[in-house]
Formats: structure tokens, C-alpha cells, sequence
């Protein structure tokens, strides 16, 4: 494989990871342009195209495909023995990330792959349903879930569309009956969260003529994180109300049913956060990471 070759294919695997010249970009420390220009003078040497390219998006073509699949190994190897060799190849540094802990999955999923790509890279990862002051320097990233971001002193990016669902299991159902609007729930065993940050009960939300009903129930069980919530639930403590990324397990294996479908609220959101001004490479390839996973998620 000749150096012309190399590292185009590297290019090429980080054009298609990234979904975009620019999000190559940030990967490799380069420019847009020169990565486009890159792309662009090997298609032309070789007479095919690489990538379809629209206002939206890049997609592999079938020769890109094919290119791909056989200079990914190779290609990802002699990177990984340089980066070993002390070679400048790859990004270093540590970022830390706070995040909700109902997403632990699908972040560090991304970073195992991010890990084994950039071996010189740290991350250092909190899970917890608190809110982090990214303006004090201890975090470089949140993210977090809410129906929408007010404050004007961060940057944030909408990862992926979040179901609210309200849950329980099958043998507490069995047991209690199944509500069939939200004023049922006034006979039955809720499980609420107390967010440790402020002290406060997260609400319930339910669809209602016109917009959003918030629910503030009385609950019968409250614990301090959306962890213990679900687990209570699936063990028949009660009816719980979590969002869809961190339930799906749970509805997949028959430990938690749904409730009150007809009465579930709009949305919320999946978002990533961070302070403004510039992102290093180590920061901006984790948060391409993390908007690669939560766009495979939603394919």
C-alpha cells in the first residue's frame, strides 16, 4: 500500500465515521477543505466515486464501500503500531464528561471505540442525574436529558429525540390493575426521583389538550437516581415514568410494560453540552463520537 494510498484510506475511514468532511476534519487536526480535496484527487486518479455527496449528508457508494472494507484493517493497524511507536498519529489529552447514567450504554459503547482508536486519549466519565456547571472548568461535556436547553452560555447539540414512558411490572399490574388515565395513578404506587442537586421531586408529564400536564403525585417510593427508579419498578414496587434509551432492555426482556400510551407527553431530548469557545481535537473527537453512536441508535 503505497503512502498516497494510506492515507487516503485513512481519510476515507474517518469521512465515513464521521458522517461529513468536517467532522473528518476535527478527527484528523486538518481543514475541511483539505480533507474534501483529498477525497477528491484520489476519486479523480482512480476514476470512482468514493462518496454520494448531498447539502445534508455524505454516504458511501458501493466503490466506496468496497475500498473501504479492504484498507480499514490495514490502515487501523499501522496507526495503532505508530501511535506505539511515539508517531504524532492520533489524538491525546483527557476530557471529562458528566452524564445522565440512563445513557451509559450508548456512551460508553463510543468510547470503547474511541479508546481503541486514539490510545494516548483519557476520558474521565461521571454518571449521575445532576446538573454540572460546565463554566467552572471541572467538565469539558454534559449531556443530558431535558425537553429543551434555555441557557445562553453553553453550547448544545440535540443527540436524538427521548420518549417519556410510563412503566411497571407485569406482576404489579396484575396485582393493582392497570391505569387508564392519568388520574388513576391517584390509586396506585408511584416511584418518584428526588435530584440530589436541588433537592427537588422530578415531575411527571403527561399529554393533555393544548400542551404538557405536569403531575406531581404523591409517591410511595422515592430514591435519588433513575437507576434505583427503574430497578424498583421492574421488581413491583410500583408505576415509574423513564425515558425510553434507558428502559428498552427492560420492555425487550418483559420485566416493564407500558402505561397511559395515549397520555404520553411530547418528546424530550437527548443533548450534549459544553462551555463555549473552542473544542480541542481530544473534546471534538469524543463528541463525534458520541453523535456517531446516538445516530446509529436511530437508524
Amino acid at each position: 500500500m503505497g503512502m498516497d494510498t494510506l492515507r487516503a484510506a485513512v481519510v476515507v475511514l474517518r469521512v465515513a465515521e464521521a458522517g461529513s468532511f468536517a467532522g473528518a476534519a476535527r478527527l484528523l487536526g486538518v481543514t475541511s477543505a483539505a480533507v474534501a480535496r483529498l477525497v477528491g484527487r484520489f476519486e479523480a486518479a482512480h476514476g470512482a466515486r468514493l462518496f454520494r455527496r448531498s447539502t445534508r449528508a455524505l454516504s458511501l457508494t458501493p466503490d466506496g464501500e468496497r475500498f473501504l472494507a479492504e484498507v480499514r484493517g490495514p490502515a487501523l493497524a499501522l496507526a495503532a503500531a505508530a501511535s506505539r511507536l511515539g508517531a504524532p498519529v492520533g489524538i491525546a489529552g483527557t476530557v471529562r464528561v458528566t452524564a445522565a447514567a440512563s445513557l451509559a450504554p450508548t456512551l460508553l459503547g463510543a468510547l470503547a471505540s474511541l479508546l481503541e482508536r486514539y490510545p494516548a486519549l483519557r476520558v474521565e466519565l461521571a454518571l449521575d442525574d445532576h446538573i454540572a456547571d460546565l463554566g467552572g472548568g471541572r467538565w469539558d461535556l454534559a449531556v443530558r436529558i431535558a425537553p429543551r436547553i434555555a441557557d445562553a452560555s453553553v453550547l448544545s447539540r440535540r443527540l436524538a429525540p427521548l420518549p417519556l414512558l410510563t412503566l411497571a411490572a407485569p406482576a404489579y399490574l396484575a396485582r393493582h390493575g392497570v391505569p387508564q388515565t392519568p388520574d388513576d395513578l391517584a390509586q396506585h404506587r408511584l416511584i418518584g426521583v428526588r435530584l440530589p442537586a436541588t433537592g427537588r421531586m422530578m415531575p411527571w408529564l403527561f399529554r393533555a389538550p393544548g400542551g404538557t400536564r405536569r403531575f406531581q403525585p404523591d409517591f410511595a417510593l422515592v430514591v435519588d437516581g433513575s437507576n434505583a427508579m427503574r430497578a424498583a419498578a421492574a421488581l413491583g414496587a410500583g408505576i415509574a415514568q423513564a425515558g425510553s434509551e434507558s428502559t428498552a432492555a427492560l420492555i425487550a426482556s418483559g420485566s416493564l410494560v407500558t402505561v397511559l400510551d395515549a397520555h404520553a407527553p411530547p418528546p424530550w431530548a437527548v443533548w450534549m453540552l459544553r462551555a463555549r469557545g473552542p473544542a480541542g481535537p481530544a473534546l471534538a473527537a469524543v463528541m463525534e463520537a458520541f453523535v456517531a453512536a446516538f445516530r446509529q441508535k436511530g437508524k
